[in-house]
C-alpha cells in the first residue's frame, strides 16, 4: 500500500474513524471512574535545635540541625509510626498501610521536612500528614531522649480540593489511542473485503467489460412529480449522454448496433432512465429511435414520457393490436415510443417468443431499438431479450453495485449467447471529496473542464440554452455515403441531337477564329478565383524578406508563388531563405 493508498483508505473511512476515536476516548474517561480516587495533603516540620529557635529564617540553622533532620526522614515509612497514627485518629487502615501511605522530603537549604499523605479522602489525607509530624517527633525522642533537639509543626496541612488520581485525561487519551487503532484495523478489513463497483477501473479488471460512460449524478437525471422524466438542462449531463451514444456506435465498427437492451443486475440502479434519456440523444442526432418498455412487471415509460400506456407491448405481442396502434411518435423529434402496455401474468414468455424476436428484427430496419429490460439477477426477461437483439449494456452505480452482481449479470448474458457491449456507470458523484477518496476514474467533469462555463451552452448574454437550442441533425447528413474521390463527370450529349455516324464529318465550330488584332480573351471568374493582386510588392515581413511578388501575388516561404498560374511574373523564385524558410525545410540556408 502506498502513501497515496493509505491517505485514500483514512480518507474513505473518516467517519468510522472519528466515531471509533470518539468512543474508545468515552470508554477511556469512564472507566477512569472505576478507579478509586486518591487525594494528597502535605504539611512542613521544623527541626529545632537546642538554643530553642523556631524560625527558620533567623540564622540559627547549623549543621547539627540539619543532620538531625535526615535522622527523622527515615522515622516516617516505619510501622512504629503507622501504629502511632492508627491509635490517634482511629483509622481502619493497617499499620503499614499508613506509613507506606506518608512521603518525606528535606529541604536543602534549611531543616525543614515536607510530608505527603494519600488517603481516600481529602479530610483523612489532612489528618494523616498533620499526625505524622507529632507521632514522628513522639518516636524520636524516645529513642533519643534529652537531646534538645525536636521536631515540631511549621505548616499544618489542608484539605485537597480535587484527587490527584485517576488521571482521566490519561485515560481518555489511551482510550483514543486505543479506539483509533481499533478504527484503522476496520477500515483496513473493510476495504480488503469490499466488494462495490466504485470507478471505472473496477469494471474493466473485474467485470473485463468496456466502460461506455459515466452519467453523473445531477438532478437532470431526476423523476419529477408523476414520474415524468424531463430533458436534462445542465451541459455536464447532455455531454455524458453524448459521449455514451458516440462510445455505443462505435461499440462495434464492423458491424454497428441497430438494437440493444438496458439492463442492470439489480433493481434500483436507474437502467429505466438512462434507456430514456439516451433514446433522446439518439433521436436528437437524426436517427430514428424506438423505445420499446420491455419491463412488462414495473413499467415505467409511460410515465416517464407523460403518455399514455393502456396499450403497448403486451397486447403487440398478444396479436390484440397491430403496430400502428401501440408506436407513439414525438411530432417535435424521430423519437417514437412502444409502452409496456398491461401487466401480463406470464411476462418471460411472451418476451422470449418467437413473435418477440421477429418484432425486434423488423423494428430494427428501420429503428434503432433501445429495449428497457427488468434486472439479469432478478428475472430471466433480460436474457431471453439479449438473443432477440444485437447486444447489451449494464447499469452499474459506484458504491452500490457489487462486483459479484455485475459479473453474474455479464455472465448470464453470455451464457444465452448474448453480447455486452458494456457497462454505464451512472449516478457517479462529482464530489471533489469523493474523487479524492476513490480516485478520479472520470467520477467527475471539471477534470476534463466540463464544468467551466466557456464549454457550456448560453455562457454568452442572450444565448439560447438548454437542449431547445440544439439544431437537429438531417437523416441524410447521416446517411449519406462519403465519395473516396472527385469523379468529373462524362458530358452528356444534348438531347434530340442526332448521333454522329462513322461517315459524318466533324462539326465545326461556329464562332470565327480570333484575329491578330483582336483582344486576347480574360479568364472567367468562375475558373479563375484568385484575384490579379492580393498584397502590396514592397510589403515584408519581420525578417525583411518579401510577402508578395511582383504581380502582387503572395508569396511562400520558399520565394515561390502561394497559387502559380501560366502567365504569373512572380513564378521566377525569389531569395527568401530566412526563418521562415528554415521553419518549413531545415536544411534552407540562412541569407
Amino acid at each position: 500500500m502506498t502513501i497515496e493508498d493509505f491517505l485514500r483508505l483514512l480518507l474513505r473511512n473518516a467517519l468510522l474513524l472519528t466515531i471509533s476515536l470518539v468512543l474508545g476516548a468515552g470508554l477511556g474517561y469512564a472507566y477512569s471512574h472505576t478507579k478509586p480516587e486518591a487525594y494528597q495533603a502535605s504539611a512542613l516540620g521544623f527541626v529545632r535545635g537546642a538554643s530553642g529557635g523556631t524560625d527558620p529564617t533567623q540564622g540559627d540553622t547549623t549543621q547539627a540541625q540539619y543532620s538531625k533532620a535526615q535522622f527523622y526522614l527515615p522515622l516516617f515509612s516505619t510501622r512504629a509510626v503507622g501504629e502511632g497514627i492508627v491509635d490517634k485518629l482511629g483509622l481502619e487502615q493497617g499499620p503499614d498501610a499508613v506509613a507506606g501511605s506518608l512521603t518525606a522530603s528535606l529541604d536543602p537549604n534549611a531543616p525543614i521536612i515536607t510530608v505527603t499523605a494519600t488517603a481516600g479522602t481529602p479530610q483523612e489525607a489532612s489528618d494523616i500528614a498533620n499526625a505524622s509530624i507529632e507521632t514522628v517527633a513522639a518516636e524520636a525522642n524516645e529513642l533519643e531522649p534529652g537531646t534538645g533537639d525536636q521536631l515540631v509543626a511549621y505548616q499544618t496541612a489542608l484539605a485537597p480540593g480535587a484527587p490527584i488520581s485517576p488521571d482521566r485525561r490519561k485515560f481518555a487519551l489511551i482510550g483514543a489511542v486505543g479506539g483509533l487503532l481499533l478504527g484503522l484495523l476496520l477500515a483496513w478489513l473493510r476495504n480488503r473485503n469490499d466488494s462495490r463497483v466504485r470507478t471505472v477501473d473496477d469494471i474493466r479488471t473485474t467485470v473485463a467489460v468496456p466502460s461506455l460512460g459515466v452519467l453523473p449524478d445531477s438532478k437532470d437525471f431526476a423523476r419529477a412529480k408523476g414520474g415524468l422524466l424531463k430533458d436534462p438542462k445542465s451541459f455536464q449531463a447532455r455531454e455524458a449522454l453524448r459521449k455514451l451514444r458516440t462510445n455505443l456506435r462505435y461499440a462495434d465498427v464492423d458491424d454497428p448496433p441497430r438494437s440493444i437492451v438496458v439492463t442492470s443486475s439489480a433493481p434500483g440502479e436507474g437502467k429505466s432512465t438512462v434507456a430514456a434519456n439516451l433514446a433522446r440523444v439518439m433521436a436528437r442526432a437524426g436517427q430514428r429511435t424506438l423505445l420499446i418498455d420491455a419491463d412488462l412487471r414495473r413499467p415505467v415509460e409511460a410515465a416517464q414520457f407523460g403518455v399514455d400506456g393502456s396499450l403497448g407491448l403486451t397486447q403487440l405481442l398478444a396479436g390484440t393490436v397491430s403496430i400502428h396502434d401501440v408506436i407513439q411518435a414525438d411530432p417535435r423529434s424521430k423519437l417514437s415510443l412502444i409502452p409496456a402496455g398491461e401487466v401480463p401474468p406470464n411476462p418471460s414468455e411472451l418476451l422470449g417468443s418467437r413473435r418477440m424476436h421477429e418484432l425486434v428484427t423488423e423494428l430494427s430496419r428501420e429503428y434503432f431499438v433501445i429495449i428497457d429490460a427488468p434486472p439479469v439477477l432478478a428475472v430471466t426477461d433480460a436474457q431471453l431479450l439479449a438473443r432477440h437483439t444485437d447486444g447489451a449494456i449494464i447499469i452499474a452505480v459506484p458504491g452500490r453495485t457489487r462486483v459479484e452482481g455485475i459479473s453474474r449479470a455479464v455472465e448470464s448474458i453470455r451464457g444465452v449467447g448474448g453480447t455486452v457491449y458494456g457497462a454505464v456507470m451512472n449516478r457517479a458523484s462529482g464530489n471533489r471529496l469523493t474523487r479524492l477518496a476513490y480516485g478520479d476514474a472520470e467520477y467527475g467533469y471539471s477534470a476534463y473542464g466540463y464544468a467551466s462555463k466557456a464549454y457550456s451552452y448560453g455562457y454568452a448574454k442572450g444565448q439560447a440554452t438548454g437542449p431547445e437550442a440544439e439544431v437537429e441533425v438531417a437523416e441524410d447528413v447521416l446517411t449519406a455515403p462519403v465519395p473516396a474521390t472527385v469523379v468529373p463527370e462524362t458530358p452528356q450529349p444534348v438531347t434530340g441531337a442526332p448521333a454522329l455516324g462513322a461517315d459524318d464529318p466533324a462539326p465545326q465550330a461556329s464562332a470565327p477564329a480570333p484575329q491578330a488584332d483582336d483582344p486576347e480573351p480574360q479568364a472567367d471568374a468562375v475558373t479563375d478565383p484568385v484575384p490579379a493582386a492580393v498584397g502590396d510588392p514592397g510589403d515584408e515581413d519581420d525578417d525583411g524578406e518579401a510577402l508578395y511578388g511582383p504581380d502582387g501575388r503572395a508569396l511562400d516561404v520558399y520565394g515561390q508563388d502561394a497559387d502559380p498560374r501560366e502567365g504569373s511574373t512572380s513564378a521566377v523564385p525569389h531569395r527568401r531563405r530566412g526563418r521562415r524558410a528554415a521553419a518549413v525545410d531545415p536544411d534552407a540556408a540562412p541569407r
